[in-house]
Order: C-alpha cells, then structure tokens, then sequence
C-alpha cells in the first residue's frame, strides 16, 4: 500500500495545475478510492492534499522539511477514528525529529503516550534490516492520538505522521502499561545478518503462544542464516533440540524457560529462491 501510496503521489506531483484546479483528475481519483476503506461507514471520505498539509494540523513540522503530500479521512460518525496522515521528508536524524515534536507538542496539549517496556513501537523476533522509529502521543477534549514513524534513507528521514480521532482512548490508555497486551515482548529480538533485507511479515498470537514472520534477501546460505540466529537464539537462553534439513527448509525444536514456565520455540527458514527466504520464529507454552 506505501508503495503504491507514494508511486501515485509522485505521478500526481507531475501536473503542476493538480493541485490548483477543481477538477478531479483520474489519479486523484483513484487515490481517494483506494485511501477509503470498504469496511469503514458510508458518509467515509477521504480527500488527498498534493504537496501540502492541512490547514487544521496544529503544530509545525521541522524547519526545511519537503512535504510530500497529506491524506484526509472525515465523517461525521463519531466512533470511527478519522484524521489526517502527513508525509514528508527532512534532513534531521530520527532522533533530531523525535525532539523537535516532543517541544512543538507540548503547548498544544499533547501528551506523550505511556507504553510498556516494549517501547512505543514493541520489536520483538526479526528485527527489521532498515529500523523503524518514533513516538506516540495522546491529548484529550477531543480525544486524539498522534503517532510519528520516522525510517532514515540514506541522508534523509522520511516521515509519517498520522492523527487520528481516539474514541476508545480511555481504554487505550488503562491498557498502555499491561505488558499482557504486548505479547511481542516474549520474543527475543534477533538482528539481521550484514547486509541482509529483512522485512517482518506480521504475525499472531494466543495467549502465551505467539508466532511472527518475515522475508529475508541475503547473499548467506541457508546454512549460515541458519547459523546467524540460532547464535542469537542459543544468548537469549535457548537450547536446540532437534533441527532437520529436507529440501529447501530447515526446521527446528528447542526449548526455553521464560517467567519459570517451560516453553517450545521453533525456527524455520525456508529458501523460495536464490537469496530469497521466509522465516518463521515462534514459541508455545506447554500444558
């Protein structure tokens, strides 16, 4: 979807008469369909602001930053979390930003969000080759929730910042401290091999079992991708117990103790083609 978000975006910025015109061209059109969900009410719509933010954002960006564009969701349904998400680029560092919104917030009446241990954006298992960062904040009368995902790109950090309406924000914030609700946290995070594209894949959880998956593009065999993390895996207090080779997968049992319960953790790394692999971490309570 960001992808195909920023592609459309870019073919957008190409007329210069876009943005100034009533006129709905066919891009913008298209955008605005794909941005509004199926699932969401039927007075849903969303709006795109080429360039440019919206007029009611409320606080400043970083000095110098280029705006790639703004998309607008709005309807008058009170439960449904509408807003706006705001893309663009600046030169400060993840952490340069991270700062510069925790000083340009405040005075608005936001609220940085107080998480579990695992941090505003929990990582737990494959971690990510290009890592991600940010800050989430909350401010109440009207209830709202901010989030801030920054990713550095070569000398640029590229932004997303998205605003939302929080009608379950009481909720959320009960919620925020209770690390049952972070089940991510019961994975060891494992760092991606030198050179490798990592690209977790989501994943699921039940209970005490929790599974996550992810894409790996590494010159490495699979052998020693294999080796890579079961190193991290054996640090963490992991103890293999049985790993089998059969045609382009490698599995493997192993065995954990985590808040004094016995549990079973599995690896597997199947290679789909020359340097392509999918990976599965998992663990599961026993009974």
């Amino acid at each position: 979807m960001s992808f195909k978000l920023l592609a459309l975006l870019g073919a957008l910025t190409l007329s210069s008469g876009l943005a100034q015109t009533p006129a709905v061209s066919p891009e913008r059109e298209l955008l605005q369909r794909t941005l509004t969900p199926l699932w969401g009410p039927a007075s849903l719509r969303s709006s795109v602001l080429v360039g440019q933010l919206p007029p009611d954002l409320g606080f400043a960006l970083p000095q110098g930053s280029r705006v790639i564009g703004s998309v607008v969701t709005e309807t008058p349904d009170p439960a449904y979390p509408a807003g706006v998400t705001v893309y663009f680029d600046t030169a400060l560092t993840p952490e340069q930003v991270d700062a510069h919104f925790a000083r340009v917030l405040a005075p608005a009446g936001w609220k940085v969000f107080s998480l579990s241990s695992g941090g505003p954006f929990p990582e737990g298992g494959f971690l990510p080759s290009t890592p991600t960062g940010g800050r989430p904040y909350y401010r109440q009368n009207p209830d709202q929730q901010l989030s801030i995902q920054t990713r550095r790109v070569g000398g640029l950090t590229q932004v997303t910042l998205g605003r939302q309406r929080a009608p379950d924000l009481a909720q959320t914030l009960r919620y925020a401290q209770d690390e049952r609700f972070d089940p991510a946290r019961l994975l060891p995070r494992l760092a991606p091999p030198a050179g490798a594209t990592v690209s977790p894949r989501g994943g699921g959880s039940s209970g005490d079992n929790v599974t996550q998956y992810a894409g790996i593009e590494s010159t490495l065999s699979r052998a020693a991708l294999f080796d890579h993390y079961a190193a991290q895996l054996r640090q963490a207090g992991w103890t293999l117990r049985n790993r089998a080779d059969a045609g382009t997968l490698t599995s493997s049992l192993w065995t954990l103790t985590q808040e004094g319960k016995e549990r079973v953790g599995l690896l597997l790394i199947g290679e789909s083609a020359r340097g392509q692999y999918r990976a599965t971490l998992g663990i599961q309570g026993l009974e």
